[in-house]
């Protein structure tokens, strides 16, 4: 590994030992293309899924879950087997981590706190590495980014499916989904200060230009008090919008239901009183 790109033909390359040269540019003719071709694909799935019974759609959402997961499983062989694999590799990064969570929301589905993780999760993610992809070091005709595009573009289809089959946020789901996520993201913490490895960036933003921005200037623990506020802003801007409109529905229901049994109320006393004057 201390050879530039390993010695290896470009294709097993990785982002974290590119040979130099070999790259495209972040919204470059590559970049879009590759994003156009996802978003048509992703469009495609979705309409079949929309066309299926629920037969269908489980069948088709633990295909997604499968093949997804086989996609970490043929990484993870091709890095053992080219001799480029490392500690910092375990699939413990945000990303990587989804197709855990899919595979726990495809066998309890109906769970709303998991349905608002996927939510949650799926598509900040997903956005954030298709938009700043740390595989653009890499050749166009390369596993690794391959791979990586084609992990993100599942992420979006599989968290787009859960609203053909009707899911909508509300905050008290991110709310009973917030402990578990806290204790997760404390242990890799842990994880992280005894392996020197820097999962979910929280241990020195390695290789993301902003994150070691920051780093730089509030320092290793100090700048983690910006994934807070970072959250906080993305997942209100996510769930707020759809929480105002539940409760709007919901208040303007309510208000159908006392008219619905004032209404009714009122008949029952014209008919009593009807009654009392007929006797």
């Amino acid at each position: 590994m201390s050879i530039p790109g390993g010695g290896l033909p470009p294709f097993w390359q990785i982002s974290e030992n590119p040979a130099p040269g070999l790259g495209w540019s972040k919204f470059g003719p590559v970049h879009w293309i590759w994003l156009a071709a996802g978003a048509a694909a992703i469009a495609a799935l979705l309409f079949l899924y929309k066309r299926l019974g629920d037969k269908g759609r489980r069948i088709m959402a633990w295909t997604i879950v499968v093949l997804q997961l086989l996609n970490e499983v043929d990484t993870q062989a091709m890095l053992i087997a080219t001799g480029q694999w490392n500690v910092s590799d375990l699939p413990l990064h945000l990303c990587s981590l989804t197709e855990f969570i899919f595979l726990a929301h495809v066998i309890r589905p109906k769970s709303r706190p998991l349905s608002a993780v996927v939510y949650g999760v799926g598509y900040p993610a997903a956005a954030f590495g298709l938009a700043l992809p740390t595989w653009s070091a890499l050749p166009v005709w390369n596993f690794a980014a391959i791979h990586s595009f084609v992990f993100h573009f599942v992420m979006v289809l599989y968290t787009s499916t859960l609203f053909i089959d009707g899911y909508r946020p509300r905050l008290a789901d991110l709310k009973a989904a917030a402990l578990p996520l806290a204790a997760g993201v404390i242990s890799i913490f842990v994880f992280n200060k005894l392996a020197g490895t820097d999962f979910l960036y929280i241990n020195g933003g390695k290789h993301v230009a902003f994150l070691e921005a920051l780093v730089r200037t509030f320092g290793i623990y100090g700048y983690l008090f910006i994934f807070p506020v970072l959250l906080a802003i993305i997942w209100s801007a996510m769930f707020i919008p759809f929480e105002l409109h539940a409760r709007k529905e919901e208040a303007r229901k309510k208000a159908e239901d006392n008219a619905e049994s004032a209404d009714e109320k009122s008949a029952d006393e014209a008919a009593a009183s009807h009654a009392q004057n007929g006797k």
